[in-house]
């Protein structure tokens, strides 16, 4: 296991347009889903997987579908992948975690993805978290290629 928090994720333009699609396409509510990836310091996206959000209340908070999880840590058996995090929108136009972000981090090496919709409720940049263990919340780079 990955003792090192990640300091990087690099994705495509086209998993970007994809991130931004979703928190658009789900406002009022907070869009939700799983990324699979490569790599340990340096995470390399490799599927973002949309999910269900099943939260009591999907315009505050989000609940990634389990069954989602657990269908793709099936499909990833063998193939060198692994989920290495999240995805979720906010709706409200935060772009940082919000405290009850923080609270259900529970893996020091996951992934946050955040996703703030502007006022116009356009995506605006989508930004990467870790959570470590006692610590702060610290943003880690994305890095966009084509």
């Amino acid at each position: 296991m990955n003792t090192t928090s990640p300091s990087q994720l690099v994705l495509s333009r086209a998993q970007d347009a994809s991130l931004r699609a979703a928190a658009e396409n789900a406002y009022p509510a907070e869009c939700c889903g799983l990324l699979a990836g490569t790599g340990e310091a340096s995470l390399t996206l490799t599927q973002v997987v949309n999910a269900a959000n099943i939260a009591t209340d999907p315009q505050r908070q989000f609940t990634i579908d389990p069954q989602v999880h657990f269908d793709l840590l099936r499909r990833l058996r063998g193939t060198g992948e692994r989920v290495i995090g999240h995805y979720h929108s906010h709706p409200n136009g935060i772009t940082g975690l919000s405290r009850q972000d923080v609270a259900m981090a529970d893996d020091p090496n996951a992934v946050w993805v955040i996703i703030a919709l502007d006022a116009a409720q356009h995506a605006r940049t989508p930004l990467a978290f870790v959570c470590p263990a006692g610590q702060e919340p610290m943003r880690i780079e994305i890095v966009i290629r084509p």
